[in-house]
């Protein structure tokens, strides 16, 4: 196991002795940064896909477009 300080003047932080790290040890806030952070990773995927359907979308329209430039041209 490794070896692990008290830091000075808060009860839930100790110092990873080995890599000199600090860790929050309050098992209650560690969790809710995960979840904020799984949420964050979520909120970031989706935004990337709305991103990726709107240039698709604007694929589309600019492909319609070109079939009805040829369907004119075409009368």
């Amino acid at each position: 196991m490794r070896d692990r300080a008290k830091v000075r003047d808060n009860i839930h932080y100790v110092k990873d002795m080995e890599n000199f790290a600090i860790l929050n040890t309050n098992k209650s806030v560690v969790a809710k940064h995960q979840q904020k952070m799984a949420e964050l990773r979520r909120a970031k995927m989706v935004e990337e896909e709305i991103n990726n359907l709107k240039l698709e979308v604007s694929d589309i329209k600019n492909m319609l477009s070109q079939i009805l430039k040829a369907v004119d041209g075409e009368k």
